[in-house]
């Protein structure tokens, strides 16, 4: 399969094509992936019903049994519980970080770690999120298999 990219100066919005003859295994995976990364999130915020696209998600928190999800401008209450989010979203890069809490790993800035063994995760809007130690070498491990997806 060939991926072809071009920089199409005063392009209103971004675009995908997917142009075949046949649906291999390779382009349901494709579909599958791109299918799960460009759907959207649904919930109330302010007491209007919401749908933003996954891809704006900086993290999914779940306060008082009830599941947020948190982007730049906005905080969209969901009724998911974070098992059905990450189930739902997983090829979108998120991952568990707490009991609590999910991130969008295309939303860290950097890492940092804490006194307690802990690590400090900063968004690229400039929060602090933490992520408990018993999470972190899962964390890793999946930050390395999206690593070498997006090397592929």
């Amino acid at each position: 399969m060939r991926f072809i990219k071009t920089k199409e100066h005063e392009l209103k919005e971004n675009y995908l094509e997917l142009h075949y003859d046949k649906i291999d295994d390779e382009t349901k995976e494709l579909i599958s992936r791109l299918d799960t990364t460009l759907s959207n999130v649904e919930g109330s915020c302010e007491e209007k019903h919401v749908s933003v696209p996954v891809t704006e998600v900086l993290y999914f928190e779940t306060v008082d049994r009830k599941t947020f999800a948190y982007t730049d401008k906005m905080c969209i209450e969901m009724r998911l519980t974070l098992n059905n989010v990450l189930e739902m979203y997983s090829d979108a890069g998120l991952i568990r970080i707490s009991r609590s809490a999910v991130v969008n790993v295309y939303k860290i800035d950097h890492l940092q770690g804490d006194l307690n063994m802990r690590t400090v995760i900063f968004l690229k809007n400039g929060e602090k999120l933490i992520m408990n130690r018993g999470y972190k070498k899962e964390f890793l491990s999946e930050l390395e298999k999206i690593k070498e997806r997006n090397q592929k």
